[in-house]
């Protein structure tokens, strides 16, 4: 490659990696402690950001140069990043899961490997070069874990999640998913980088690198607006444990989620609203208290509110949690999410029949919804059409 292009594009690079700290550095995030691993994780990527962007930086000012002690630097980076990028998809799905321990137990190895290598260079270059591939070979088996290790999180996470909003969220959280499949394959690009120390491949995975750190920013950035209910629901869960004992689902999920429940404080009581029912379901009385209160929640049309938690619909309706559960299931026999969900579409249908050229935007919004692939499939599910189709029967009406 033309070294006055591969300076260009270094240049561009650093440029770029700057670019994408500098928002991450100044995104301002609520003072909360459901919010510090979060703000933890942006400030930890804005710093890497600018390190590569140095690195990139130095590249574009001294040429090519990839030695020894370059070799060191990739294997190190390479690793941190791994490392930092699990945590960031983690703390996206479970914001109050504790890292620290997580974090230390992989940077201690990599350390280790590190000064192995330093040493063993040293002194004999041949063994350095040896512990060079055994080096790449635990990096591999490092993104193998931390891939193991964000799929059990990520599951667990969102099954928890679906449970206490009594929605389908993975379509909405899908996202996370994304950033680590592709954080993935940049760190399977850097072994090649690693591996081959060729400088194109090192031009073009500064070109991967900076569009994903802009990704990642972008991630960041929306997060504060279409993933609070993440951290909502992390501060209701710590709640919740010092009310419900876990069950065995619960119990089953992954020891740093288990500490996280364990973590959080106990909340202040709240009154019971005037009127409420008492957790005793059994008796007809108490099923009359509980259905007179679903049936005023629903005249009021609350089934409409976005990203709100069975928790709080039963302190809405004045019913303990555990007795609404067993309402729907004994009474109405259905799950509350289904009884819910056709609530909504109802009132899309309705919406629909008044003015059937409603945008499907205003349409989902005004339903409650803020995904729209969940709207579409809740719609086909409860009617038996798409909304293409239902609008079109609606329209020659």
């Amino acid at each position: 490659m033309n070294p006055d292009l591969y300076s260009l594009l270094c240049a561009f690079v650093a440029g770029a990696l700057f670019c994408v700290a500098a928002p991450l550095l100044f995104l301002r995030v609520p003072a909360m402690a459901a919010w510090q691993s979060f703000s933890r994780a942006r400030f930890f990527t804005a710093v890497a950001s600018i390190v590569l962007g140095i690195a990139y930086g130095s590249s574009a000012l001294m040429g090519w140069t990839f030695g020894v002690p370059v070799l060191f630097a990739w294997f190190v980076v390479a690793s941190l990043q791994a490392l930092l990028f699990t945590f960031t998809c983690v703390v996206f799905v479970a914001p109050q899961t504790p890292m620290r321990r997580l974090v230390f137990r992989n940077l201690i190895p990599i350390a280790l490997l590190t000064a192995l290598m330093a040493s063993a260079f040293s002194v004999a270059p041949g063994w350095g070069w040896a512990l060079l591939v055994a080096a790449v070979v635990c990096y591999l088996v490092q993104l193998a874990f931390y891939t193991r290790y964000f799929i059990t999180v990520y599951r667990s996470n969102i099954a928890y999640l679906e449970e206490v909003y009594a929605d389908d969220l993975a379509p909405r959280l899908a996202w996370v998913r994304r950033l680590f499949c592709s954080a993935l394959a940049v760190g399977v690009l850097a072994v090649a980088v690693i591996l081959l120390m060729s400088q194109a491949i090192d031009v073009v995975f500064g070109l991967v690198v900076a569009v994903y750190y802009t990704y990642v920013a972008i991630g960041f950035i929306n997060y504060m607006s279409r993933a609070a209910f993440v951290v909502k629901a992390a501060i209701e869960r710590g709640e919740a444990q010092a009310r419900f004992v876990p069950s065995g689902r619960e119990q089953a999920l992954p020891s740093v989620m288990a500490a996280a429940l364990t973590e959080a404080p106990a909340p202040a009581e709240t009154p019971a609203p005037a009127g409420a029912c008492g957790p005793d379901a059994t008796d007809a009385g108490s099923l009359g208290c509980i259905r007179q209160a679903v049936d005023d929640w629903v005249a009021a049309r609350r089934y409409l509110e976005p990203d709100i938690s069975v928790e709080e619909i039963a302190r809405q309706m004045g019913v303990d949690r555990q007795a609404l559960n067993d309402f729907f299931a004994t009474v109405l026999q259905k799950p509350l999410r289904s009884w819910r969900i056709e609530l909504r579409i109802r009132e899309a249908q309705r919406l629909l029949a008044a003015d059937a050229s409603i945008a499907t935007g205003e349409l989902c919004n005004r339903c409650g919804y803020n995904d729209r692939s969940n709207f579409h499939k809740h719609f086909l599910k409860v009617t038996g059409q798409s909304l293409a189709d239902y609008r079109s029967t609606v329209q020659r009406g």
